[in-house]
């Protein structure tokens, strides 16, 4: 299998999708650990030596108490976890267009596991090989409530595009290149701040350099986009 991948961790909180996917993917060939959410992934992880740890992270990102970008974001600020490969999936339509570093891909949750399963394995053979891990490691994102207010009440397509921006901001910010592109620039302002604009949403996030972290405390939401 292409990234040598034969331990797979699913993260996935429907009862009859993990079992589904489990018996799916154990006929495919693959071993599987399975866990219920986010906190009880991050939980395991942290609890078991590297030799143990899976090829690939099979990640539901609507999870309780711990969503998968949240996960995301815990495995890539983390030295001991920030090597794990992640294929996230979703419900939701569409495909990031960002790339986040780890992540190998994105999988539209398909009506039954056994199809998963199947795009999974294609999925696999298409890859060349691991990603290349960034040399330092990301900023942290720091989410206030508000602002996880205001990302919840989007449509779940332009959630799942600004969660991956953010967290591609928080990657960049701990390297030399400069912050500035069509969806991410630097603000003058005497915090520092960025703002991040995807699909009209405009996120403002201050930089604390010193504790390197990110924290989202103004989303700004057009009209289009807002719960009638």
């Amino acid at each position: 299998m292409a990234l040598g991948v034969h331990h797979l961790l699913l993260v996935e909180d429907d009862r009859s999708w993990r079992e589904g996917v489990d018996r799916a993917a154990r006929e495919a060939g693959f071993v599987v650990s399975s866990v219920a959410d986010g906190a009880e992934a991050l939980d395991w992880l942290r609890h078991r030596p590297r030799a143990q740890h899976p090829d690939l992270i099979l990640l539901d990102l609507v999870l309780p108490r711990v969503d998968g970008w949240e996960v995301y974001g815990q495995l890539r600020t983390d030295a001991r976890l920030r090597h794990l490969a992640v294929m996230m999936m979703s419900s939701a339509g569409g495909t990031p267009e960002v790339p986040l570093h780890g992540v190998v891909g994105f999988l539209h949750k398909p009506p039954e596991p056994d199809a998963l399963v199947r795009a999974l394995s294609e999925r696999l053979r298409e890859l060349p090989g691991r990603p290349t891990e960034p040399p330092r490691l990301p900023y942290t994102l720091r989410l206030s409530d508000e602002s996880l207010y205001a990302l919840h009440a989007l449509p779940a397509p332009v959630r799942h595009a600004v969660r991956v921006h953010l967290l591609r901001a928080a990657e960049l910010s701990a390297t030399e290149l400069p912050l500035a592109s069509s969806w991410l620039m630097a603000l003058h302002s005497e915090q520092p701040s960025l703002l991040v604009t995807v699909e009209g949403v405009r996120v403002v996030l201050e930089v604390d350099d010193t504790a390197c972290a990110l924290t989202a405390n103004i989303v700004i939401v057009p009209s289009h986009l807002r719960c009638a």
